[in-house]
């Protein structure tokens, strides 16, 4: 992996693909460790519309927070195989816990006609 990454421009709001190739959401945030006395390093990607949800309106964060029901998934930084335009994982999506509201929507979204 690269030694230095532009976090907000390079990983943040960028998709994530597995080990599979399978997309499983977007980084929606990255939480960081800061050990005493030492440069803070990434800990996590977090990933869920939960996750996001904080950054809109609270209209529409209240929204989100009743319709969607999907936890947020804290992407240990270590899964991170490498990054390019997307950020590639080294574990499956299942195994990390990612996509499960991505394949709920998938069904009802599968019974729009036209869709």
């Amino acid at each position: 992996m690269r030694q230095s990454l532009d976090l907000a421009r390079e990983v943040l709001d960028h998709e994530i693909v597995d080990a599979d190739g399978v997309s499983c959401g977007m980084v929606d945030d990255i939480e960081f460790d800061h050990p005493p006395g030492k440069p803070p390093v990434v800990s996590n990607l977090v990933v869920g519309p939960h996750a996001w949800s904080a950054r809109t309106p609270a209209l529409l964060s209240w929204l989100v927070r009743l319709v969607v029901h999907a936890p947020v998934v804290r992407v240990p930084w270590s899964e991170v195989e490498h990054v390019t335009e997307r950020v590639q994982l080294r574990s499956t999506a299942a195994k990390l816990g990612l996509g499960k509201a991505d394949r709920r929507v998938g069904k009802w979204v599968s019974r729009i006609p036209g869709a």
